[in-house]
């Protein structure tokens, strides 16, 4: 034991020479400050966090089991309880393995006493003062009181929380072939109105690793990416990631860093020959995933977790004050229940379980839980293709700056640009149009399929859709409602999001140097929340009656936000409500795309355009993985972000047929220069006339695989050693991709990229 006590000290000690020895970087494409935040308890180790107590005597699994009393148990799973120090342990019969609601040698860990307990708290209580304008965090091992009573199916833990006067009831069920937590919001009872619960964690080291076990972490951050347990990476801000984004309505004065988005409300533990893969299955919309490793936090301990924001809070300047002032949500709590599973995962065919497993795993979640059915269009490869129709530009009439609408991609260019792609060889497309309608062009409420004017009309329109259809190529005419200006039925006064500073949510564009507001552009009005039941029915209405079958929903899929005024709707409130407004909309306009798609979305889509190859990329990452790509694969066809507005051609279109996603172009019939100034300047690389034939090249070169896959789902997907990707598919397909020969082998076949583009687009 004294061996393994110095062992510890020891490790930890390296650690922190590490850190002194250089500067603590922030994390590299972080999203808000709030998304990434590091408090004093985020701190890496000092040396007053080595003291252990070298009494304390290690005990193992067995030794804990043994002070433990059996609740509940079925044929796969058995939970077990502690109520003397409140713990719970669920044991995977098929394997054996036993998770830990709590690291079962706390007490022996390095690290002061306040983070033991921290370690050692089954929950964590956030909660308001909003007289005092602050928040106050308590751990349940030391500042609640904790009662278990034993149910029929299960546990119920009661904790009451004095100081802060907060009894929070949780309720664990075990299921065959997981474990759930469950609160009830309305349950919770807050004795004084001076106050409030704001945030809920619990369990926050389930499965937690120390400094001898190997495994890593699953994180749903873009992509995909993986943490080990144990990486040296003390000196890095712990991971804090936003599930489907922040929320909007509170607006930021400064831009936020560039991140991905966290698209699905779970996350993975992998320790050798078992897994875990943890999901929020309600109250996901307020959910973050929280990720720290050996020397963070001031723990010895890696742990991964969820922790809920159930009333939102907002910051506004008052008149000649430096610092802005905090104020919560007034209107209760308005998230119903939180759940959260836990599914225990192992692999009877390989000796480790690895994060494809639990892919599977939450593949089959969203099939059998969330009702996601495969889409018809999975069967078969496509080359995804976004184009833009028009714009807001200011031009000078007479010597007066007058905004008019600007046409990028009319009709008849969409079809010629289709016309060609097809002759060149690429002989199934699904298109995304955007801003097509005279309101969308205008940046009002777009709810109407009436096409513009400027980009040609009814008849030129009616012209693209005719041939589309006889030529194998999908167009999903988009509206994207997400902000707006006076007109069409809708109007800023009275239709505009309230944020909980009761003040409009403007939504305002960032200088691309300084980050802060560019006024060269209007700040544009929220469409509230409450809009969207008159926006949808509208939209299923018109499409339907101009014998449209097809829609795309833009930002609809995955931004999400509330609305804080008088008739407050909470995230977790817009995401029900528009999962009612989408199946509604399917029985008028039956197949959606999805530029981009959150989770709760995936059952009411066929196609999701615009998944990137990588992840945020934090500092505590250990590398990126195409989990999500993974999850899709054999559900939902997906495609890339924009091959032609990537610097690495040859990269992404090589990693994209590793993990079987389609490839996506933007294309503009108008050339760069003339879209400086406009909302599209974004789009500099993507005049059609120096991509078609790449594009088409690319297409032909990722169908002679993915032809071959599609359809299937990925069973394993391996990086080996010399630098090679191999993908293993349901259907027996394997291929392998070598990222440095530039060439892929699909059944005994290779071909190169070279083969089909020049090699002046891919470098």
């Amino acid at each position: 034991m004294q061996k393994r006590l110095k062992k510890l000290i020891a490790c930890l000690c390296c650690l922190t020479m590490m850190v002194s020895l250089c500067a603590v970087p922030a994390s590299s494409d972080s999203e808000a400050s709030e998304e990434t935040s590091s408090s004093d308890s985020d701190a890496p180790m000092d040396e007053d966090d080595y003291a252990m107590d070298e009494d304390v005597v290690l005990i193992t699994d067995e030794e804990a089991m043994a002070e433990m009393k059996l609740a509940v148990e079925n044929d796969k799973l058995a939970l077990w309880y502690n109520d003397k120090d409140v713990t719970i342990a669920l044991v995977d019969k098929t394997t054996g393995k036993v998770w830990w609601s709590s690291p079962i040698n706390a007490d022996a860990s390095a690290g002061r006493s306040a983070q033991k307990q921290e370690l050692k708290s089954g929950m964590t209580l956030v909660y308001g003062e909003p007289a005092a304008r602050r928040t106050t965090q308590s751990h349940s091992k030391a500042k609640s009181k904790a009662k278990m009573k034993v149910t029929a199916t299960g546990l119920e833990v009661t904790y009451d929380f004095n100081q802060a006067e907060i009894t929070v009831p949780v309720v664990y069920t075990l299921h065959d072939d997981y474990m759930s937590l469950n609160v009830v919001t309305k349950d919770i009872e807050e004795k004084t109105a001076s106050k409030i619960t704001t945030n809920l964690t619990f369990m926050s080291t389930f499965g937690a690793a120390d400094t001898e076990e190997e495994g890593y972490f699953v994180i749903p951050d873009g992509s995909g990416a993986v943490i080990n347990f144990n990486n040296n990476k003390a000196g890095y801000r712990v991971y804090k990631g936003k599930v489907y984004g922040r929320d909007i309505t509170a607006v930021q004065t400064t831009k936020p860093s560039m991140s991905r988005q966290v698209y699905l409300p779970m996350y993975g533990i992998i320790k050798g020959d078992s897994g875990m893969m943890v999901v929020a299955d309600k109250g996901d919309t307020c959910a973050s995933i929280n990720a720290y490793v050996a020397g963070q936090k001031r723990t010895s301990y890696n742990s991964c977790y969820f922790d809920f924001e159930i009333r939102t809070s907002d910051e506004y300047l008052m008149g000649g004050e430096a610092n802005p002032l905090r104020v919560f949500e007034k209107r209760g709590i308005l998230v119903p229940e939180i759940e959260v599973r836990y599914y225990p995962v192992s692999n009877s065919d390989k000796s480790d379980v690895d994060y494809t497993d639990i892919a599977a795993a939450y593949r089959n979640y969203l099939k059998t839980s969330q009702g996601v059915e495969k889409s018809p269009a999975a069967d078969s490869s496509a080359l995804y293709v976004d184009l833009y129709g028009a714009t807001l530009k200011q031009e000078t009439v007479l010597g007066f700056p007058v905004t008019m609408q600007h046409k990028t991609t009319s009709f008849s260019d969409a079809k010629n640009i289709l016309e060609q792609l097809k002759g060149l060889g690429v002989d199934k497309m699904v298109v995304n149009y955007n801003q097509w309608t005279t309101a969308d062009i205008k940046e009002k409420v777009a709810d109407k399929a009436k096409p513009a004017s400027i980009l040609g009309g009814k008849s030129d329109f009616n012209a693209l859709m005719d041939y589309a259809k006889s030529n194998n190529i999908t167009i999903y005419p988009e509206v994207d409602n997400l902000t707006f200006k006076n007109g069409n039925g809708y109007f800023t006064m009275t239709d505009t999001t309230i944020r909980v500073s009761n003040a409009y949510s403007r939504q305002i564009e960032y200088d691309l140097a300084h980050g802060v507001e560019n006024k060269f552009y209007d700040a544009m009005s929220l469409l509230s929340p409450r809009k969207h039941a008159k926006m949808f029915a509208n939209i299923g209405k018109s499409y339907s009656k101009y014998g449209l079958d097809t829609v795309s929903l833009g930002s609809a899929t995955t931004v999400i936000y509330g609305d804080y005024g008088r008739n407050s709707i909470s995230r977790e409130m817009f995401k029900y409500n528009l999962q009612s407004y989408m199946e509604e909309l399917k029985g008028s306009v039956p197949s959606i795309f999805a530029d981009g798609a959150n989770a709760y979305v995936l059952k009411y889509v066929d196609h999701v355009s615009d998944v990137p190859l990588n992840s945020s990329k934090y500092d505590v990452f250990d590398g990126d993985i195409p989990f999500y790509q993974i999850v899709m694969s054999g559900l939902k066809p997906v495609s890339t972000t924009a091959v032609n507005g990537d610097a690495q051609v040859a990269d992404l279109v090589l990693r994209a047929i590793a993990c079987g996603s389609n490839l996506r172009f933007d294309f503009t019939a108008e050339t760069a220069d003339e879209l400086k100034d406009t909302r599209y300047d974004v789009l500099y690389y993507a005049n059609y006339t120096y991509w078609l034939e790449d594009a088409a090249g690319c297409y032909k070169f990722a169908n002679e695989v993915l032809s071959q896959t599609a359809g299937a789902e990925i069973t394993d997907y391996n990086v080996l050693s010399d630098g090679e990707i191999e993908t293993v598919y349901s259907n027996g397909t394997t291929t392998r991709v070598n990222l440095s020969d530039r060439t892929v082998t699909v059944n005994g076949k290779t071909i190169s990229i070279y083969d089909y583009v020049g090699e002046e687009a891919i470098g």
